[in-house]
């Protein structure tokens, strides 16, 4: 009888995630798929794959490379419907007289320290504000995503104000023209200082040649259309042609037949390999208190303060707020109960570079002539920035928590291989 050896290897791959991606979607284009026949209410849904599975959903923009369209009541409607770990689904639909061609350059990144904001398909358009979540994120674009019209266009998207919490896009108005315009849908990508170079806006009324442009590592190159100067009376077409050198680009941008299309862009370069990185306050000192309360029950279970700005926070729930960066040092007064036959245990983020000793930690015995206790820290920032404060207070039966979590604004820290996001619960204080 023979015998077998069996050898069985496995072969085990882990797939790295990736945390930004790039690509050029031609789904919208009839050149590339003869079924996009888009005028009349017609409508496509495309998905588009990444590269490869990232870690997070990302976040999802992009810019258009080609518009091919007749003139007469025209216009599309384009937006981005869902986004997974591997791809995003868009939509078009066109209103009466027929699109060739919308060209999709888009971009994919896994940072909170850029922030997209969408204003797909906006009917009777106006000036927009939209709120942001990082207040670190002080600068920003626009870029034009879909538009629907009725005779004569001439209108400009801008930025025009960022504040700490909220961002605001304006719409020229040009009499007689701005009537026409009936809908417009844009994209809004704001970020923090290092996130983009913008080289300025381009007023363009015929062929227009950019000239040699300096390559920029780890940033991806991007036209952000921002307006339209439409007389109506012709194509509409619009086309970028790039031409790459290892240390250069330069493109074209106009119409390869026909009357130009006056328009208005910006050249952008996007950051998608970040070196500036938030950490968490730090403690650098803290003076503590025990006292007798003859009535505990008059007092709060939990007293927080933000000494500069009088935030004060005593009743159960979840509390956020945003310590502006002006605030140097941030003064804390936090008071709790400390109940007869309990402990409380207190820790305050010291040092965030340190490899030990990283917290001032606390431990108390509560008994009847200790039972109020207080502790008055103060906070001084790494860097210049705004902060982002967590509180948490929980309080059930005999047992209370108070959870006080102090981290960077969107942070994010570059590893070897890949960014990781980090949240910080350094300064925390409970009974049990």
């Amino acid at each position: 009888m023979k015998k077998f050896l069996i050898l069985l290897i496995i072969f085990q791959v882990t797939l790295t995630a990736i945390y930004y991606d790039t690509g050029l979607s031609r789904d919208f284009d009839y050149s590339w798929d003869a079924t996009f026949f888009c005028q009349n209410g017609y409508s496509k849904t495309a998905t588009i794959s990444f590269s490869n599975t990232f870690e997070n959903i990302p976040q999802v923009f992009f810019t258009h490379e080609t518009f091919d369209q007749y003139g007469g009541e025209a216009g599309f409607q384009l937006a981005i419907t869902s986004v997974s770990k591997t791809s995003f689904t868009a939509e078009a639909s066109c209103n009466k007289s027929r699109v060739f061609t919308l060209k999709l350059r888009w971009f994919a990144i896994d940072d909170q320290r850029i922030e997209v904001i969408n204003n797909f398909n906006m009917l009777n358009p106006n000036d927009k504000t939209f709120s942001i979540k990082n207040p670190n994120a002080q600068t920003g674009f626009v870029v034009l995503t879909s538009q629907h019209f009725q005779g004569a266009i001439d209108f400009l998207l801008e930025i025009s104000s960022i504040t700490t919490n909220s961002v605001t896009v304006s719409i020229t108005k040009v009499a007689g023209k701005f009537t026409n315009l009936k809908q417009v849908g844009y994209i809004v990508v704001v970020g923090i200082q290092e996130a983009f170079i913008n080289l300025g806006l381009q007023s363009v009324t015929g062929g227009f040649s950019s000239g040699l442009i300096t390559i920029q590592p780890n940033r991806w190159f991007a036209i952000a259309l921002q307006g339209m100067n439409y007389l109506n009376n012709n194509t509409m077409r619009i086309r970028a042609t790039y031409t790459n050198t290892a240390t250069t680009t330069s493109y074209t941008w106009g119409t390869w037949t026909g009357a130009e299309t006056p328009n208005s862009h910006s050249q952008i370069w996007i950051l998608y390999q970040f070196t500036t990185t938030y950490n968490p306050l730090e403690c650098f000192s803290i003076r503590t208190s025990r006292k007798q309360a003859f009535d505990l029950s008059i007092l709060p279970t939990f007293f927080l303060q933000l000494v500069q700005t009088n935030q004060i926070y005593i009743t159960n729930g979840n509390y956020e707020y945003s310590v502006d960066k002006s605030i140097r040092p941030l003064k804390m007064n936090i008071q709790m109960k400390c109940e007869n036959g309990k402990k409380v245990q207190a820790e305050f983020n010291k040092c965030n570079s340190c490899s030990i000793q990283k917290t001032y930690s606390f431990t108390y015995n509560c008994f009847n002539q200790m039972n109020y206790i207080g502790f008055f820290p103060l906070f001084q920032q790494a860097s210049q920035q705004y902060n982002h404060l967590k509180s948490i207070f929980s309080h059930h039966h005999l047992k209370s928590y108070m959870l006080s979590v102090i981290k960077s604004s969107q942070k994010r820290l570059q590893s070897k291989f890949k960014y990781q996001i980090n949240e910080y619960i350094y300064n925390k204080i409970k009974q049990i």
